[in-house]
């Protein structure tokens, strides 16, 4: 009886050792899928930028080198977009199966994957945002899950072609600017001598609405004023031109004609920019009547007297114009240009 019980003791020890010897294996296959899955290590990788910080967009870039070709020859470059529920929790293993820990879907998102052929292998590049400063766990990545390298690969013996994620680490941004608290609201800075460029820009504008105002008030008058000053600049331009013409034609040795024909176009001219009425096309008995009916028959002595010498001036101009035998007197061509010009000298109040 004690020789079998020892021999029980013995047997219990036995299958024990060997049970605890292959459990770890036989937990380790268990933690794995049950379908046909091939693993890639990365030949290298890199996390740019180098400091990633919680909400900034990053590129995890790995080189790999699977044992079966990825892509047809044709094809060098592949890519697919990802929503932001779609990958966590895939029956596809897409992103992120994890064999011995789960974590929460909310800690990256997966926006882009490419894969890229390169000299020895392909480039695979992920695009993510990290929401959690710490260090992640990414897992694995499913190759198939891009459309092109699951159509070329179909029929493989492989289901799976998985791609093992390094595990980044995202750093605080309180922790760079050594900040663990909010800070108080802060008032706004002002750069030193703004303060009078503020004012006197509140004085600049409060006057020109005053001016705005005192315009609107007296526009009738401002109008009135601009309208003035258009016209005395117009009047101010007649005359000087009346004046050169005078002068010019004072300079020249003129036959009695030429002369008579000069006088008239500069006197009718004169008279059609200082009234604004037409006198070129009036007959020159008409003229009497036309200022007449511009002075609404309120002509002093002296400005009828004016206007009589004027109109016998255009009459002695069409006499020397159309008669035959008409001839200038001695003096008469210089005469004439005086009394031309002392009676526009009169209307425009020079003397």
């Amino acid at each position: 009886m004690a020789g079998g019980s020892k021999k029980g003791v013995f047997c219990f020890l036995l299958i024990f050792l060997l049970g605890s010897s292959f459990l770890p294996v036989l937990v380790a296959q268990n933690t794995r899928p049950n379908q046909r899955v091939g693993f890639i290590s990365p030949k290298e990788w890199a996390l740019l930028p180098k400091e990633a910080y919680v909400g900034d967009q990053v590129e995890l870039r790995l080189t790999i080198a699977p044992s079966v070709e990825l892509l047809p020859s044709s094809v060098d470059f592949v890519s697919k977009e990802y929503e932001a529920d779609e990958v966590w929790g895939s029956s596809d293993f897409a992103f992120r199966y994890k064999f011995l820990a789960q974590q929460e879907a909310a800690d990256v998102s997966l926006h882009r994957v490419s894969l890229q052929r390169v000299e020895g292998g392909y480039s695979l590049s992920l695009v993510l945002t990290p929401w959690l400063p710490q260090k992640i766990e990414l897992g694995y990545f499913n190759l198939l899950s891009l459309p092109e390298v699951q159509d070329f690969v179909a029929g493989t013996s492989s289901k799976f072609l998985l791609v093992q994620l390094p595990q980044i680490e995202i750093a605080s941004l309180s922790e760079k600017v050594g900040a663990v608290q909010l800070r108080p609201v802060a008032p706004p800075v002002l750069v030193p001598g703004s303060i009078y460029v503020v004012y006197g820009l509140a004085i600049g504008a409060l006057l020109l609405l005053i001016a705005l105002i005192v315009v609107l008030a007296r526009f009738q008058q401002v109008r009135l004023f601009f309208k003035s000053l258009a016209a005395g600049i117009r009047l101010s331009r007649n005359y000087k031109w009346v004046q050169r013409q005078l002068r010019k034609l004072a300079s020249q040795q003129l036959e009695g004609k030429d002369l008579a024909a000069g006088l008239e176009f500069i006197a009718r001219t004169y008279l059609e920019g200082r009234f604004g009425r037409s006198f070129q096309a009036a007959a020159t008995s008409e003229i009497m009547f036309l200022l007449d009916e511009i002075f609404v028959g309120m002509l002093s002595d002296e400005q009828l007297e004016v206007v009589e010498g004027l109109c016998n001036l255009l009459h002695r101009c069409d006499y020397l114009r159309y008669a035959p035998a008409a001839t200038l007197e001695s003096g008469e061509q210089a005469s004439l240009i005086q009394r031309l010009g002392e009676y526009i000298d009169f209307m425009e109040g020079k003397q």
